[in-house]
């Protein structure tokens, strides 16, 4: 039986015997449970055998195998890792690619992170940009990531927009967390609420409490007025 302790025994033991041990595995399972419980990888980790399941048929093996080709210490191949990105069809295992590069934190690699913000898959768009974010005042990366604040999806223009844009705008009048504004205090409005929250100051509002109609999840059968207005 193949145990995490005895996974991180051969992890260390550097001679070749975790990649044998691997080789000998004939069912899924144990291969994702030995990459699974890799951990943190040591400096001098033989890591040919990670490469070599990169070509796996199961994409769940191939994202594991990306995934600790990730933890190499800057010292992994993206080669390998393009290439399986070109034909690869398992977009879980598309976005492990991307962000294994990203963790290279080399600055060779950021033309290959350019052409991952093309990507029709905003998840992966914005996985190249959090790896492109680690390349602090890099006029170039700046260049390439600011335009995408206009990016058709939602969640990439609020990354770019977070980054880039909301910080140029001086923040006034901020009060810590726990002080509200006393004219805000023990107050009840009555009015429409996309008209009262304009006088409302940015940065004012700590907590939300809804009462939400739960979707017929509660019975409101046993108040006499909500029938009258129901019917």
């Amino acid at each position: 039986m193949i145990t995490k302790e005895y996974v991180t025994e051969l992890k260390h033991s550097g001679n070749g015997d975790l990649a044998n041990l691997v080789t000998a595995q004939r069912d899924v399972g144990s291969i994702n449970f030995i990459l699974e419980n890799l951990g943190q990888l040591p400096d001098d980790f033989h890591a040919d055998f990670l490469y070599n399941l990169l070509n796996h048929q199961h994409a769940q093996v191939r994202l594991n195998a990306v995934k600790n080709i990730g933890k190499l210490n800057g010292k992994s191949d993206a080669k390998p890792l393009i290439a399986l990105y070109q034909h690869e069809s398992d977009t879980s295992v598309k976005r492990e690619i991307v962000s294994s590069i990203g963790r290279q934190r080399k600055c060779t690699n950021k033309p290959l992170l350019y052409d991952f913000l093309e990507d029709e898959d905003p998840k992966i768009v914005c996985q190249a940009i959090r790896g492109l974010l680690v390349f602090d005042n890099d006029q170039d990366v700046e260049e390439h990531l600011r335009p995408l604040v206009n990016h058709p999806n939602e969640m990439v223009r609020t990354v770019i927009y977070k980054e880039y844009f909301a910080k140029e705008i001086p923040k006034k009048d901020i009060l810590p967390h726990a002080e509200t504004y006393d004219f805000l205090k023990n107050v009840v409005v009555n009015a429409d609420v996309l008209e009262t929250l304009k006088s409302v100051p940015d940065e004012s509002v700590h907590l939300t409490f809804t009462s939400p109609p739960y979707y017929n999840a509660r019975d409101y059968s046993i108040y006499p007025s909500y029938q009258t207005l129901a019917a």
